[in-house]
């Protein structure tokens, strides 16, 4: 689980940047969640997680940019994945 952890880092990381090849791998993950009945919801709902437990990691740290720069990253993986499947 940890190395599933630090692959969708390395996605997130992509996504949110150059896009060089590393983000395509939620595309692939899409698509394998879905073969084993994973709800869409479900899968797009780690991310917010992740983001979730950054927030309370970084406590008073976490602004209001990392908000709304995180809110639209969601959105935009939440399209993204939809486009992929």
């Amino acid at each position: 689980m940890g190395s599933m952890l630090a692959l969708t880092i390395e996605a997130i990381l992509d996504f949110a940047g150059e896009r060089s090849g590393h983000f395509r791998l939620i595309a692939c993950e899409v698509a394998s969640h879905d073969a084993y009945g994973t709800p869409r919801e479900l899968f797009i709902s780690f991310f917010a997680i992740i983001r979730d437990t950054l927030r309370d990691q970084l406590g008073d740290e976490w602004s209001d940019e990392m908000t709304q720069a995180w809110d639209m990253l969601l959105v935009e993986i939440d399209a993204f994945a939809g486009i992929a499947a």
